[in-house]
């Protein structure tokens, strides 16, 4: 079926990190030879030239774990929806919106300079983020098979981005103990989607589900215009390649903002504000979508059926119902002005007076975007005994419980590799990396060099 696969096209992309925002390195401004600190407070200042040859930063957040969903019942692992778990277990730790969401954040190039007090930057890359939130009441009706009540749900939606990023930073020396600076940044969009559902009507009958519902689905394309075909459902053979390279997806505008402050010796204030702006897309494709699936329920897996795959090909089944029985209605394109995520950075470095190469401090950060925010703190211990290395520790908690963290930067000659990661406590499930608690783990590597 077409839709069939426009569905595994979409969920792919979705997994592949395709669209919003990155969180800025946190270590930034404890490690004294990274040297894109600028992204994370723009008034960051290098003492030298360089060129970086590329980082990438991958995090991914969740509000829930899928500790929520397996529950060990004597020697097995059931799902939620097991009898044997009651309805105030499960729907007790669930919050109102349930989210998963991601980013990725790759710097194809960075060039950096001093030009006496001031320090400029130049950048490309490309960012990309996805998130999907699910309501409560879907649980609720899952567990309890109020199947003939009609839900209303705004909050049911899955979305994306993916974009390009040109950046030119300017940082001045005000005084010795102050410093400014602020980054402004082009935006040009490679794709968007957009899939929200309006109504949903759950229908339990035993162990099979019977789904109806109504949705909204808007997908960026400058390049072909998606159709429904002759029974309804979208067509994908007519997007060609050959025009691929034709006009942006959409265009906006961001800025940086951010202030050093340093008033006694040893001690260094930051603060910062990060993507300030917006962007405009062109969704090319637009539907309302309507239809009804069949699908059996994952009450009785266990732990043996996970290990064996029974839960994956469980939730193949029901992509594959729901997209063999959707036909979607075509709308005009449209156009839709939507604020990016923006971060607010502040922290505080001390360093020890008996010995300067230790430095103590904290960060906090804070996230939002539409519907969507996150705020954690952090407490840090770094280390800088020479030029050509830096590492640090942080532990501290934020929207998701607690949350750690290490980060290091090595230079060898004119080279500087930076690596850092951060997570949250919890585990995984066995054979794979899903977090069993709510967490947001964030992954950094990168390499400069010095001109």
């Amino acid at each position: 079926m077409i839709m069939k696969k426009t569905v595994i096209l979409l969920a792919a992309l979705l997994l592949a990190g395709v669209s919003m925002a990155a969180q800025s390195f946190e270590p930034s401004l404890f490690l004294d030879g990274y040297r894109l600190g600028y992204r994370y407070n723009p008034a960051l200042q290098n003492e030298d030239n360089f060129l970086s040859i590329g980082e990438f930063r991958n995090q991914t957040r969740n509000t829930f774990g899928a500790a929520s969903f397996l529950y060990p019942r004597g020697e097995e692992v059931v799902t939620a929806l097991h009898p044997s778990v009651s309805a105030d277990e499960f729907l007790g730790i669930l919050g109102d919106n349930n989210t998963l969401g991601g980013s990725i954040d790759y710097n194809l190039v960075s060039y950096g300079w001093r030009k006496g007090a001031s320090y400029q930057t130049l950048e490309a890359s490309v960012r990309a983020a996805y998130k999907v939130n699910v309501p409560k009441d879907i649980f609720t009706i899952l567990k309890l098979g109020t199947g003939d009540t009609n839900y209303t749900m705004g909050g049911l939606s899955l979305g994306g981005n993916a974009l390009v990023e040109l950046a030119y930073g300017y940082s001045h020396q005000v005084a010795d103990w102050l410093s400014v600076g602020a980054r402004t940044k082009l935006l040009v969009g490679i794709d968007a989607l957009d899939y929200n559902v309006s109504r949903i009507n759950i229908h339990l009958a035993g162990d099979q589900y019977r789904l109806d519902l109504e949705a909204s689905l808007d997908l960026t394309s400058r390049w072909g215009k998606i159709r429904p075909n002759e029974e309804g459902y979208l067509d994908l053979t007519r997007l060609s390649a050959k025009d691929r390279w034709r006009l942006p997806s959409g265009v906006g505008l961001a800025m940086d903002l951010g202030v050093v402050v340093t008033p006694l010796e040893g001690l260094t204030l930051s603060a910062s504000l990060l993507d300030l702006g917006g962007m405009l897309w062109y969704y090319g494709n637009a539907g309302q979508s309507q239809g009804t699936a069949e699908f059996t329920g994952v009450k009785s897996l266990s732990l043996a059926d996970i290990e064996a795959g029974s839960i994956r090909s469980q939730f193949d089944d029901v992509l594959d119902a729901l997209g063999s029985s959707l036909k979607v209605k075509a709308l005009e394109g449209r156009t839709a002005l939507e604020f990016i995520p923006f971060h607010v950075n502040a922290g505080v470095r001390y360093d020890l007076p008996f010995y300067r190469a230790l430095s103590i401090g904290a960060t906090g950060n804070y996230l939002h975007v539409s519907g969507f925010s996150y705020a954690e703190g952090r407490g840090v211990l770094a280390w800088n005994p020479w030029k050509w290395l830096g590492i640090a520790a942080n532990a501290g908690g934020g929207t998701y419980g607690a949350v750690w963290g290490v980060a290091a930067n090595v230079a060898v000659k004119k080279f500087r590799l930076t690596a850092g990661y951060s997570d949250g406590f919890g585990g995984t499930v066995p054979y794979t990396s899903t977090p069993l608690e709510p967490n947001n783990r964030v992954f950094t590597l990168g390499l400069t060099y010095d001109l």
